[in-house]
């Protein structure tokens, strides 16, 4: 998909890993992890500003590499 562009062949693996975890959520956990998005942003939004937007950025992004590392574990098992 990325080929040729500016992703690095990491990215675009971490990208394509990502999309599969989040096709093999079932509808639970994907309307929990859709919640958790969503409480993150608003809190950037209407929080007390503590909660900065680079901060949510870099949660988010741990929260679907730890999705992604779960798929991989509860593949193996």
């Amino acid at each position: 998909m990325f080929n040729g562009k500016l992703a690095s062949a990491e990215a675009v693996k971490c990208y394509d890993d990502v999309l599969k975890s989040i096709n093999d959520l079932n509808e639970d956990n994907a309307k929990a992890l859709l919640k958790q998005v969503y409480a993150r942003l608003d809190i950037v939004q209407n929080g007390n500003g503590e909660y900065k937007s680079e901060q949510c950025v870099t949660d988010l992004i741990s929260s679907f590499t730890e999705l992604v590392r779960f798929a991989n574990n509860k593949e193996e098992n």
